[in-house]
């Protein structure tokens, strides 16, 4: 029979529920997720069920499904050569088996066994303290006696003997007995405690709350028949992680696209066919609505309560395209295939309208632990153009300062970047999001075969008679290049901002025109230097203000 394929229709009733008729054949859909789409700040799920059906009407059930399911996400999509019908769709909120009812009842049984023990050691330990009293009384009595039978010769020295270690050795025993008593009504204390955890932990795993999605299906001709569930759940997301790699010649860089995948929604991801997204349905597909913006004057009103209605807009659904593009390494057909490197898999890129989508060209497992899970996304070589830059007044340093270009035909989204030099990492950063075809900078460490050192020459201080009075510093530069190769080193300084009118600040007598003078005080040298050369530059700072007054900051 010729595959036919069904479009069953979404339908869902939310008041009043749908009431099945006992007429109907319940199956229960044995089913596993199959697909995930990771959005940023969620999930889609698709679990799919084989079945076998003759004519007649079903109900089949997906049951055990995780209760953060959304609801209003859910949909149902289906194949097969069976003529089918959706005729209902009804979400329920059940309770999964309560296989720890037995384990709860057995540390119930243990809890009550040992309250009981230390029931006993508490009457115990009172027997105990009216021992005690008892003894203390004799040894009040036996003093009082003593006290008024020894005028008289009495008692002897034997029975004061006989007395004072009856006393004392039941004193002891009293105090040793206490001591025992409460070590071990603690040692029952601290039983009791572990078993009420586990008491705990064993309600909370054997009564979980769950979905079921029951569908209502009408078979007109028979055969098989795949249904698919797709749902939505929060607690899953992903975030992009970039790895920057140096080439030798610092003329290119390779960059590897890797993606953090997560999640925590109560279901293991095994054996899936992953597709990662930039949209975020969360968000919502249409802007928020501006309302208009009263003002009055003010007017004491009596106290009362004031409630903030608020609303969030509805998740859209995300449109989509057949065409996708595979990326390929640029670079593997230069390579000797003897010496080549693993190579990895890439996704295949999907650009939306509104988003673009990386399908993982393999299938993969996430488990719902919440940690992080690493996948290559997708590896580029992009163009390099290398700049020295250094800041002497506040770092001996050399920096690498690199301009790449985004050559992907996607954006490289907002995430954390490494920067290596061959296989030298040299530290991290935040990109921020870069469009196809955009520039963006990125260090890449400091470079320790060019130097630069900048050393305070003189300062002058000059009072006039009439007129104003100066300051003035001078500084030099001493620059090295001990690379094989020349290169352009852009030097940073600064002029300091004068605070009024009165004050007149300018570079004094530089060596070399500066580049470069911004507003902020900002002064630029960009100064070429061949291998091996070693190069002085020199500038001053000159200030100027009224005679009669101090001036502070510098």
């Amino acid at each position: 029979m010729k595959n036919m394929r069904c479009f069953l229709l979404l339908v869902l009733f939310v008041t009043p529920a749908l009431s099945f008729s006992a007429e109907l054949k319940r199956i229960p859909a044995s089913s596993r997720i199959t697909a995930v789409t990771v959005f940023g700040d969620c999930a889609q799920t698709t679990r799919s069920s084989l079945l076998t059906v003759t004519s007649g009407t079903y109900l089949i059930s997906f049951e055990a499904l995780p209760v953060l399911m959304l609801d209003d996400s859910v949909r149902v999509e289906g194949t097969g050569t069976a003529a089918a019908t959706i005729t209902g769709l009804e979400i329920k909120r059940t309770f999964m088996a309560q296989s720890g009812e037995k384990r709860v009842q057995e540390l119930q049984e243990e809890i009550l066994r040992l309250e009981k023990k230390s029931d006993t050691l508490d009457a115990k330990k009172a027997g105990i303290a009216a021992q005690k009293m008892f003894l203390e009384s004799i040894r009040v009595a036996w003093g009082d006696r003593i006290s008024k039978e020894l005028a008289i010769g009495r008692p002897t020295l034997a029975e004061l003997q006989d007395a004072s270690g009856f006393v004392g050795t039941g004193v002891i025993r009293a105090e040793e007995q206490t001591r025992d008593v409460e070590f071990e009504i603690k040692g029952i204390k601290d039983k009791v405690d572990a078993l009420r955890r586990q008491q705990n932990a064993a309600t909370g795993s054997g009564r979980k709350e769950s979905k079921t999605v029951e569908v209502a299906v009408e078979i007109t001709r028979p055969g098989s028949l795949t249904l698919g569930l797709v749902t939505m759940i929060p607690q899953a997301g992903w975030e992009p992680v970039y790895d920057v790699r140096l080439a030798a010649n610092a003329k290119t860089a390779e960059l590897t696209f890797r993606a953090q995948v997560r999640q925590q929604t109560g279901e293991e991801w095994n054996n899936v066919d992953l597709t990662l997204s930039t949209a975020r349905p969360a968000v919502g597909g249409a802007p928020p609505e501006l309302y208009p913006w009263r003002i009055s004057l003010y007017r004491p009103q009596p106290s009362m309560q004031s409630r903030i209605l608020m609303t969030s807009p509805a998740t859209s659904a995300r449109a989509k395209k057949d065409s996708r593009v595979q990326f390929e390494d640029a670079g593997l057909n230069e390579m000797n295939v003897l010496d080549a490197p693993a190579a990895f898999a890439t996704a295949l890129v999907n650009e939306e309208r509104s988003s673009v989508s990386f399908h993982v060209p393999r299938s993969l497992d996430i488990p719902s632990d919440g940690a992080s899970h690493s996948t290559v996304v997708a590896m580029e070589q992009l163009p390099v153009r290398i700049e020295y830059l250094a800041v002497p007044k506040l770092s001996p340093a050399v920096f690498l300062r690199a301009e790449l270009v985004n050559r992907a035909i996607y954006p490289l989204l907002s995430g954390r970047i490494n920067a290596f030099v061959g296989n030298s990492f040299t530290g991290s950063s935040q990109l921020k999001k870069v469009a196809a075809g955009e520039k963006f900078e990125l260090f890449f460490g400091n470079d320790d075969q060019v130097t630069v050192k900048r050393e305070e020459m003189k300062q002058h201080k000059e009072g006039r008679l009439f007129g104003k009075s100066q300051v003035s510093y001078r500084y030099r530069f001493k620059l090295g290049n001990f690379r094989t190769e020349p290169l352009t080193l852009t030097l940073r300084d600064q002029l300091p901002l004068a605070g009024n009118e009165e004050i007149n600040v300018s570079l004094d007598e530089p060596s070399l025109k500066p580049d470069e003078v911004k507003n902020d005080g900002t002064i630029i040298w960009k100064t070429p230097l061949q291998a091996g050369e070693k190069k002085e530059l020199t500038f001053g700072i000159l200030v100027e203000y009224p005679k009669e007054r101090e001036i502070t900051g510098l």
